[in-house]
């Protein structure tokens, strides 16, 4: 059953072969990581994809001692560092679990094996490249283009689980004000 969710937030509309969903299925492995289990520092080169079944995870950097979020993930999303793990680098941040979470992976060499005996799979992993990409596309354009008060608002629309999960210190971070400012924010609601 979770294979299932795993494989249908990856396919989408998508219509793939019996073959592809049986292979992928045989691939995925399920892990269980505590509260604030770090997976990825930023010397690592991705070597898996997640799908989120329970919980959520952060991406962040460190910048004067403190950690600068730049990406989330809830559950029931595919979490992956696109370009530490397609093209095989250094990730040069760090991906965190910010409560226990089950989530279910596939490798790095699983994907290349299933792009060889499937082709139709590039489309899937196409897919979820171009959203990936029009969501940091919306959302350099919050930071540049919204007052603070307004990403606080979108954050609370388009992201409600941010709000709930995340420390408030990385929730002003991610939108881009000081902690003192999300608390008038806050206040002002």
């Amino acid at each position: 059953m979770e294979n299932e969710r795993f494989f249908k937030a990856l396919s989408r509309q998508r219509n793939p072969t019996h073959e592809l969903k049986t292979q992928f299925n045989r691939m995925v492995k399920r892990e269980v990581y505590r509260s604030h289990a770090m997976l990825m520092d930023e010397e690592a080169v991705c070597n898996k994809m997640w799908f989120i079944v329970k919980g959520s995870a952060m991406a962040y950097v460190v910048n004067n001692g403190k950690k600068v979020p730049y990406w989330f993930w809830n559950e029931g999303e595919i979490m992956v560092p696109i370009h530490s793990f397609f093209k095989q680098v250094p990730l040069g941040g760090y991906i965190q679990v910010m409560e226990r979470c089950t989530m279910l992976s596939i490798t790095y060499q699983a994907v290349r094996t299933l792009i060889e005996k499937f082709p139709d799979f590039n489309f899937l992993l196409m897919d979820l490249m171009e959203d990936s990409h029009h969501s940091a596309e919306q959302r350099i354009c919050s930071l540049t283009a919204h007052e603070p008060c307004e990403r606080y608002e979108l954050l609370l629309k388009e992201s409600t689980f941010i709000a709930r999960k995340a420390p408030v210190e990385a929730i002003a971070f991610y939108i881009g004000v000081s902690r003192k400012t999300l608390n008038r924010i806050r206040m002002k609601r």
